[in-house]
C-alpha cells in the first residue's frame, strides 16, 4: 500500500520528467527553428522566429511528450490558456506541407532521443513516425 509520502514523492518524480521533457522541447525546436534556446525561455515576449519555435516547443511536449497543459505552463513561465493557443496555432501549421513536414521531423528527433538517451520520458508514438 503506498502512502502520502510515495504519493508525493511520485509526483515530484513525475514532475521532474514533464520538466525535462519540456527542456527537451525546448532544445529541438530551437534547433529546427535555428533560434538560442534563450530566445525560447524568456520569459517576456520574442521575435517571431522565436515565439514560433517556443510554440513548436509546447507543442512537441504535449503532443509527443504527453505533457498536460498545466506543466507545460509551470515549465514554459505561461498561462494554461497561452499553452493551449500555441498548440492550436502549431496544429495549424500543418496545413503547410512544409511545414508539416518540419513538424514530423521535430517529433521524429524528439522520439529518438528519447529512446537513445532512456530518459524515462514516455513518447506518444504516432503512427507518422517510423520506428
Amino acid at each position: 500500500m503506498r502512502g502520502p509520502a510515495d504519493s508525493a514523492t511520485g509526483g515530484d518524480d513525475r514532475d521532474r520528467l514533464a520538466d525535462a521533457a519540456c527542456r527537451l522541447a525546448q532544445e529541438i525546436a530551437a534547433l529546427g527553428f535555428d533560434v538560442p534556446v534563450a530566445e525560447i525561455r524568456r520569459p517576456s515576449r520574442a521575435e517571431s522566429r522565436a515565439c514560433d519555435a517556443r510554440h513548436a516547443a509546447m507543442y512537441l511536449a504535449n503532443t509527443t511528450f504527453g505533457i498536460s497543459l498545466t506543466r507545460i505552463g509551470a515549465a514554459f513561465g505561461r498561462e494554461r490558456t497561452s499553452i493551449a493557443y500555441a498548440i492550436r496555432r502549431v496544429e495549424d501549421w500543418r496545413d503547410d506541407a512544409a511545414c508539416n513536414l518540419m513538424l514530423e521531423r521535430l517529433e521524429a528527433l524528439a522520439i529518438t532521443a528519447c529512446r537513445t538517451i532512456d530518459t524515462g520520458i514516455a513518447v506518444k508514438l504516432s503512427s507518422k513516425v517510423r520506428r
